[in-house]
């Protein structure tokens, strides 16, 4: 984790008797720090001291049961102490909590964890990035967005220096697009093209600026900041701030299965990689049953940020998925124009078009998902689920129990952050070492 400049340090002041769920307060709070990716944490016991009830507490040989005073201390970025300060707030039922300013002068660490030691963004980096002028209509945007499989793209002037990006949702709503751009090449099956792109141009679209590092950046210090930015991508300038390269998710998460892949071969030792997938997946998930109609199918997938919805038996067991690509390639066929349109004003969060429920009346979920799917036991090592997601280009696994019942989603987001959160501290990360 990069730090230096301003900062903020935690000072937890408890007694060494407190507890917290049966175990000891000061060891509860170090793994909730841990948990949320703190860079490192150091716990002191007291050799006297007294606190509101006025009582001194020693280290006097007879005085071995006495409740000594705990101080716990923790210096990190003011962003991820404001995350986990009310948690730890919630824990201290008798004592003081406290943060301050400091200025970091030097933060040196060794860098742990999964990902190849002293790797940078320039080894991994994908180098040939599709972008686009300031001046580029946004039809010319959205070909090749379509054409080159994108979610977004970057836009540079004459010098190649990144001016902003444009996603998908901005070809939606800003572009005034009736449908995203994942969905363009279901319409154009249909023999529907797209509308309302009027003349607008990608500066006009744009979300000015986008977060970049240098090639010389290592992986892991990438991984936290996307982790804790919530970053699908980052944008890799050289000094001049041209671009040369685009840092996804995907390039990150590649490198540790090339990692394991090279332990397999006999080469160096890794981290471990077998903790659980249960440890890291988003717990529930949107799911509907085979049975549901249409419409409680596009309820479903406008509940999910990632566009999709589980079908599951009566069991609870997987049996397919949809997206809203399938319902449009599957259930749109019969649909006319005008609904297209409506389905386009639904995307962007309107209500569900009556016209396409009425087209598609008798259809059920069991008629529209995708299947068979892939799933993942919530018992398996994370390195496993790593592995098929990269190797069959899968971005999110169904997480099953022991009876092959639903009980969770791993994605891209949920992986990098747990790698990252691992990388980072690896341990309680003691300051004083």
């Amino acid at each position: 984790m990069a730090m230096d400049g301003r900062a903020q340090q935690l000072w937890i002041f408890i007694g060494e008797k407190d507890r917290w769920q049966g175990k000891p307060l000061y060891l509860a709070i170090l793994e909730t720090l841990q948990r949320h990716g703190c860079a490192g944490a150091t716990v002191f016991r007291g050799l006297a001291g007294f606190g509101a009830n006025s009582l001194i507490h020693t280290v006097l040989l007879l005085e071995l049961s006495t409740d000594l005073p705990i101080v716990i201390t923790a210096v990190d970025r003011e962003d991820r102490l404001q995350r986990v300060l009310p948690e730890i707030c919630g824990m201290v039922q008798e004592g003081m909590v406290t943060l301050a300013p400091v200025e970091v002068v030097k933060y040196t660490h060794r860098v742990p964890g999964p990902f190849p030691p002293g790797l940078t963004v320039g080894e991994v980096m994908t180098r040939e990035v599709v972008s686009v002028r300031p001046e580029a209509p946004v039809a010319e945007v959205l070909d090749k967005i379509i054409g080159g499989d994108l979610r977004a793209i970057p836009v540079v002037d004459g010098d190649g220096r990144v001016l902003g990006t444009i996603n998908e949702e901005d070809l939606l709503i800003r572009a005034g697009l009736e449908l995203g751009a994942s969905l363009r090449a279901e319409v154009a099956a249909l023999g529907l093209g797209p509308s309302g792109q009027g003349a607008k141009t990608a500066a006009q679209v744009m979300h000015p600026g986008m977060a970049s590092v240098t090639p010389e950046t290592l992986i892991p210090e990438a991984a936290a900041r996307m982790a804790d930015e919530g970053l699908k991508r980052l944008a890799v300038v050289e000094g001049s701030g041209r671009l040369i390269g685009i840092l996804s998710r995907s390039d990150i998460l590649k490198t540790v299965v090339d990692a394991l892949d090279e332990v397999r071969a006999g080469g160096r030792p890794r981290a471990n990689l077998a903790s659980k997938v249960e440890d890291s997946m988003r717990p529930g998930g949107v799911s509907v049953g085979l049975d549901a109609p249409l419409a409680e199918v596009l309820d479903g997938i406008l509940e999910s940020r990632s566009r999709y919805v589980v079908v599951t038996d009566a069991e609870g067991r997987v049996a397919g998925i949809i997206t809203e690509g399938d319902i449009l390639e599957r259930a749109g066929k019969k649909v006319r124009p005008e609904v297209m349109r409506a389905v386009g004003a639904w995307l962007r969060g309107g209500r569900v078009p009556s016209g396409l429920a009425i087209a598609a009346k008798d259809k059920r979920a069991s008629e529209v998902m995708s299947q068979p799917v892939i799933t993942v036991p919530r018992t398996a090592p994370v390195s496993e689920a790593l592995k098929i997601m990269i190797e069959r280009g899968i971005k999110l696994l169904p997480a099953v129990d022991e009876e092959g019942r639903f009980v969770g989603v791993l994605n891209r987001s949920a992986l990098l952050a747990a790698l990252a959160r691992r990388g980072e501290s690896g341990g309680t990360g003691d300051l004083s070492s």
